[in-house]
């Protein structure tokens, strides 16, 4: 697979900075950004990165430290809310390849460019060290990117509370007990203050639960034809038989010689050290697709996997085999 030329790369850092080690509860760490910024500086010589920050999530860091230097060395700024709209200005700005688990479902018509391959890069944890991929986003609906946005606003305060919202007291240090900490929010004229001190309030808006294990489902020729959890130890889809045994045959269904567009151990699906589903194309013959486009002829036509790498996947995938008879969608029982 043969990709562009990167030459800036723009970190979320929050989403880089919460580790979910084993499913535990979130590590946050700055130097996990540190590593992120180190494998793109490994990847594309001489890149330039910059990175933003939400300030709901300094407060959170075990290193702090380690965010002072960043900021003083120039490469990281720290928005004042939710940082994915100054990301994605400065993607826009500088063609920037945008390094974020985010699906941006809210900007997708503002910034068309998210759906392109090579803009949106994902990555994995394996062993503790870092592997990038790109991440191609599913095309999504004007309902959904309606959606979206009502979803922003809420998560905003624009309209008001939701479940699941944190809300941190931005006292200084000494004038309030909940200063830097999470505190019940109280609203005045569309603005949240702390209810124990009366300063701002601000929202924690990145979350980071980690989701429910996955589950795939195996759609032939458009109909769901069976559903498979993902055991811990990972599972190898391709064709199966008596002489092999630790293969998930996704075969059964397809009539005349289409089975041969699948390799015998096709592709592998396991678990980073985060709990998150990780995809590799291991067979020399027949092709993976994540999230492609069709041509005309029906065939994907785009971001085909390049056999040994990682690509992370996400809710709402889909994972396209050989000529696009045998798919694979990703989902994340209780993920919204």
């Amino acid at each position: 697979m043969v990709t562009a030329r990167v030459e800036t790369v723009v970190l979320d850092a929050a989403n880089l900075a919460a580790r979910n080690p084993n499913g535990k509860k979130a590590d946050w760490r700055f130097v996990f950004v540190d590593q992120v910024k180190a494998a793109c500086e490994r990847r594309w010589d001489g890149v330039l990165v910059r990175a933003w920050m939400d300030a709901s999530a300094e407060s959170r860091l075990a290193d702090r430290d380690r965010l002072r230097s960043a900021r003083q060395a120039g490469w990281l700024e720290i928005a004042p809310g939710d940082a994915d709209d100054l990301i994605l200005e400065f993607a826009d700005d500088h063609r920037a390849a945008v390094v974020s688990r985010d699906k941006f479902k809210d900007a997708r018509r503002t910034y068309p460019w998210l759906e392109e391959p090579h803009r949106v890069w994902n990555w994995t944890w394996e062993k503790g060290e870092v592997t990038l991929a790109p991440r191609r986003l599913r095309p999504v609906t004007d309902e959904e990117v309606a959606a979206a946005r009502r979803k922003k606003a809420l998560k905003a305060g624009v309209i008001g509370l939701v479940d699941g919202q944190v809300w941190i007291c931005r006292a200084p240090v000494g004038r309030c007990t909940q200063a830097g900490r999470s505190t019940t929010p109280k609203k005045t004229l569309n603005k949240y203050y702390c209810a124990r001190c009366s300063y701002p309030a601000e929202e924690q808006v990145y979350a980071t639960v980690l989701p429910a294990p996955p589950t795939l489902t195996l759609v032939v020729d458009g109909a769901n034809r069976a559903r498979l959890d993902l055991p811990p130890g990972g599972v190898v889809l391709g064709r199966g038989g008596p002489t092999r045994p630790d293969v998930t045959d996704v075969t059964g269904f397809l009539d005349g010689g289409a089975a041969n567009d699948i390799g015998r151990r096709h592709l592998r699906i396991d678990l980073d050290d985060e709990g998150r589903p990780v995809v590799v194309h291991q067979s020399e013959a027949g092709s993976s697709f994540l999230n492609p486009r069709f041509g005309a002829d029906g065939l994907p036509a785009d971001h085909r996997l390049e056999p040994g790498t990682r690509y992370a996947l996400d809710d709402d995938d889909e994972l396209v085999l050989g000529a696009g008879r045998v798919r694979l969608r990703v989902s994340f029982e209780g993920d919204d």
